[in-house]
């Protein structure tokens, strides 16, 4: 009889423990965390603030969606290059540190949708007709030297009947500076730089969608798909109420 409540017992754990696998929100319930692979060198996405503590965007999301998941966030901190070893290797749940899904890696991860996109923008004043790439015909376009943004406006200038006139700067601020000070009718920065140029220098709006795709997306192991999809529900939950885009303005400043 001992022996037998022995195997009873022990079918009973197995069973538990492949249920917890299967079912990956039973396993972070369970444990009561969240674990969250970032890598704290990216400000304003994550990075370690003046009393030594992790913070950033992606820091607020993480919490953010553990709290939906009623469990706490527990943050793995690694290099950029390790963050899917600590998915494969079962340190953390998901991967939320400002992640471009490689495609190399689909087969083994499965992501999130998009909660930013860092692409390429085009940055216009308040006030400017200019709502998109045809119209920068014949227009003067600012943008940093040897960045992603030049190599898309010399393909401008091959194939557009009448590409924009390009200026060429050294630095970010630059080309902003000469933008709020009307010298130029647009300027061409990725999009974290430019949702931060909007609180340094007033008067200013991002055209969307970007010029480029760059998007920042929530990873996990292939076999967690069904923690991905419970993300990025919530993920459109926070967009529709507003609260993601609150986190972007709060952490662009």
């Amino acid at each position: 009889m001992r022996a037998a409540r022995l195997i009873v017992a022990a079918l009973l754990l197995l069973c538990a423990c492949s249920d917890r696998r299967a079912n990956p929100l039973k396993r972070i319930q369970s444990a009561g965390t969240l674990r969250v692979a970032l890598d704290p060198a990216f400000p304003p996405f994550e990075f370690v603030d003046g009393s030594g503590q992790i913070a950033g965007l992606d820091v607020d999301l993480a919490r953010a969606i553990a709290a939906r998941l009623g469990v706490e966030a527990h943050f793995v901190t690694t290099g950029y290059d390790a963050l899917y070893d600590a998915l494969t290797v079962g340190r953390a749940d998901v991967i939320i540190s400002a992640l471009y899904p490689d495609p190399t890696r689909m087969q083994a991860f499965t992501f999130s949708p998009s909660y930013f996109n860092a692409g390429e923008v085009l940055v216009v004043p308040e006030d400017s007709s200019i709502n998109g790439v045809p119209d920068l015909a014949g227009k003067q376009v600012a943008l940093v030297f040897g960045t992603e943004a030049h190599m898309v406006a010399l393909h401008w200038e091959k194939t557009m009947p009448t590409p924009p006139v390009l200026m060429v700067g050294d630095a970010p601020e630059t080309i902003t500076s000469v933008l709020a000070a009307g010298i130029v009718d647009a300027v061409i920065l990725d999009n974290v730089t430019a949702q931060m140029a909007l609180f340094d220098t007033p008067g200013l709006r991002v055209l969307t969608p970007p010029i480029t795709d760059e998007p920042y997306t929530i990873a996990a192991r292939k076999e967690d798909a069904k923690l991905i999809a419970t993300i990025s529900a919530i993920l459109d939950e926070m967009q529709a109420n507003g609260e993601l885009d609150a986190l972007i303005r709060r952490w662009m400043r």
